[in-house]
């Protein structure tokens, strides 16, 4: 949700912006004031206080309020200032903005236009730009995503030693409580619902320490209304200056909220595994991102559950119409010996190696072939033999 300030001198358009911000589910009128109430400090120490997301300002009479605007873009607050009133021309236009109103509505304001407006202010003037964000998705439920994102946070935490966060986008599983046993945590929704207004310590209470990341957990018990754009915008805001990498799991269909994730990612990586059905749903997912308007680049595609006798990476591209970013074996030994004792894969599994590959890729490292002792099984031969 987004906080906004309304400032204006006429009550009943007050009444009337509160009134539609609010049915929209998306808005929070936190601050409403008439200039001519209080002098100019006191509004800028209100504003301080409330730290709206969102100014709203009458400008009708623009030489009543012009010492106010000085005031408010000498006070570098955070909150965008959007002026509103029922018209204006370029020369007024002009005039508004060199005194830091950048953006207008025309009354009688619409929920439309008011959206319209805030996405576009906050995301020129207080866009994401955490450059490590990555989104994981499955080109078909099945194809071990959740798996892939959880052991690539590891490997980000313990090989590069970096901090990371891990967020399960998908609302209605829950599959990390399940796989990990973990206790009931507020988890997702209600970080989504609270994120512009989170302390550390209500953050802490959200999140799971796990083999050095944080992880976000869904939790289906907790579900509240079904998020907006704005609510991931504000939750990637907050934790963006907290950790050097965000992962975010989502499910295969990206929606109106989730495309903030998408949009915001370095990389979006489609997870899909050796077969025909898998192969051809990666390329579809990535056609829908493309559609999204996310470019071809930013689309990378990682195989899982590599067997030996599949198919070679070349035949596998040529099925996907694009490069794999990375291979993954079907190391299904370690990760079902895992799940039973809830925990990850051991560090020594071919997974997990793989996994650590995977994370030295992303943070722009060379690869790093893992030694073997040579004549391993020999040895172990001849100690057995005495």
């Amino acid at each position: 949700m987004l906080s906004l300030a309304v400032l204006s001198e006429n009550s009943s358009a007050c009444e009337g912006i509160t009134k539609m911000t609010r049915e929209t589910g998306m808005f929070d009128v936190v601050y409403r004031v008439s200039p001519k109430d209080l002098h100019i400090p006191g509004i800028i120490r209100a504003l301080y206080t409330h730290d709206p997301d969102l100014v709203l300002l009458d400008v009708n009479d623009w030489m009543s309020v012009t010492a106010l605007t000085s005031q408010i873009k000498q006070s570098r607050l955070r909150g965008i200032l959007v002026g509103f009133r029922p018209g204006w021309n370029e020369i007024e236009q002009v005039m508004f903005q060199r005194a830091g109103v950048h953006y207008l509505l025309r009354e009688p304001i619409s929920s439309a236009e008011m959206e319209t407006v805030a996405y576009e202010a906050l995301h020129k003037e207080r866009s994401i730009t955490n450059p490590n964000i990555l989104a994981f998705l499955p080109a078909k439920a099945g194809g071990g995503c959740s798996t892939v994102a959880l052991h690539t946070a590891a490997a980000l935490a313990h090989g590069l030693s970096k901090s990371a966060l891990l967020i399960e986008g998908d609302r209605r599983s829950g599959v990390y409580s399940i796989m990990l046993n973990l206790s009931d945590r507020p988890g997702l929704d209600v970080a989504l619902r609270f994120g512009h207004a989170m302390t550390p310590v209500d953050w802490y209470q959200h999140v799971v320490r796990l083999s050095g990341f944080d992880l976000l957990p869904a939790s289906p018990q907790h579900r509240t209304g079904r998020p907006i754009w704005a609510d991931y915008y504000q939750l990637l805001r907050y934790v963006q200056k907290r950790y050097d990498y965000l992962l975010i799991d989502l499910p295969e269909v990206v929606n109106e909220a989730t495309a903030e994730v998408v949009r915001a990612a370095r990389s979006i990586f489609v997870v899909c595994t050796p077969e025909i059905a898998s192969l051809k749903m990666a390329r579809l997912r990535a056609e829908e991102l493309q559609a999204c308007e996310i470019p071809c680049e930013r689309i990378q595609v990682i195989l899982n559950r590599q067997e030996r006798n599949s198919p070679d990476a070349r035949g596998l591209e040529e099925i996907l119409e694009r490069p794999i970013f990375g291979i993954l074996p079907n190391d299904y030994g370690s990760l079902k010996a895992a799940m039973v004792e809830s925990r990850l894969a051991a560090p020594e599994s071919p997974f997990a190696e793989a996994c650590g590959t995977l994370a030295r890729k992303l943070g722009g490292l060379p690869e790093v072939v893992p030694e073997r002792p040579k004549f391993a099984l020999l040895r172990k031969l001849s100690r057995i033999a005495g």
